[in-house]
């Protein structure tokens, strides 16, 4: 295998994973938007719509189609590339011979240098199915296997994000101080979450208040790497 560079500096092709139209805003919105500022690609898949975070019976049948416009202008504002919503069943992610086969094929179609997921110690059921499927996933996209799923392709890094559970030793810092207006400003696209997350916008600036204390930045969001797969230099 050649070298291959790691670190923010080296992450030209960015593939996310989020269980729902919010997580990646949470977990790395800023990242995101920093990156996309400076003309790097970032492609996000998303496993569920979140179309059970409805918070009254009238809006049970039409929360999935809020959530997906949500999503959209959420891209709008972030600059994502590219979205796929895979229109998994919330709060029913399987880790399965299926998902995690269409995470293979995902990997191998947008071959990233780095993929962002969630943390495998995250309450929520979809976000630990999730956490389990991609990382595993990044290591057999590289194997010689599934051919009809395209090439084999080692993504160098991948990191877990931070959603309401955080990092007691994260292993990456990432600054965002210019960036965590348009953090926030994504965030107010997700108007129906604002009911089901009450004081989201003062957990999001203070959080990444406090990791930037830690970085020694004005904001930043923190990262866990996997250790699942080496490093190659």
């Amino acid at each position: 295998m050649a070298t291959q560079r790691v670190g923010i500096d080296h992450w030209h092709r960015v593939l996310v994973f989020a269980a729902h139209p919010d997580d990646e805003i949470l977990g790395c919105g800023g990242t995101i938007a920093r990156l996309t500022a400076d003309g790097r690609e970032v492609y996000v898949v998303t496993f569920c719509v979140g179309e059970t975070s409805y918070t009254s019976p009238e809006m049970k049948h039409s929360m999935g189609e809020v959530r997906v416009a949500e999503a959209q202008a959420c891209d709008q504002v972030l600059g994502i590339t590219e979205r796929v919503i895979l229109g998994k069943p919330t709060q029913g992610v399987v880790n399965d011979r299926e998902t995690y086969q269409e995470c293979v094929r995902l990997i191998r179609k947008y071959r990233p240098d780095v993929i962002l997921t969630h943390w495998n110690e995250d309450k929520h059921r979809d976000h630990r199915a999730i956490s389990a499927l991609t990382d595993e996933a990044r290591w057999k996209a590289y194997e010689n296997v599934l051919a009809d799923f395209g090439e084999p392709w080692y993504t160098p890094e991948l990191y877990y994000y931070e959603v309401m559970e955080l990092f007691p030793h994260p292993s990456l810092m990432v600054d965002i101080s210019d960036f965590l207006p348009k953090k926030l400003e994504a965030m107010q696209t997700q108007q129906s979450q604002f009911a089901v997350l009450p004081g989201v916008m003062e957990y999001i600036e203070g959080l990444a208040k406090a990791r930037g204390y830690a970085r020694g930045t004005r904001y930043a969001e923190a990262f866990l790497r996997s250790n699942l797969l080496p490093t190659f230099a």
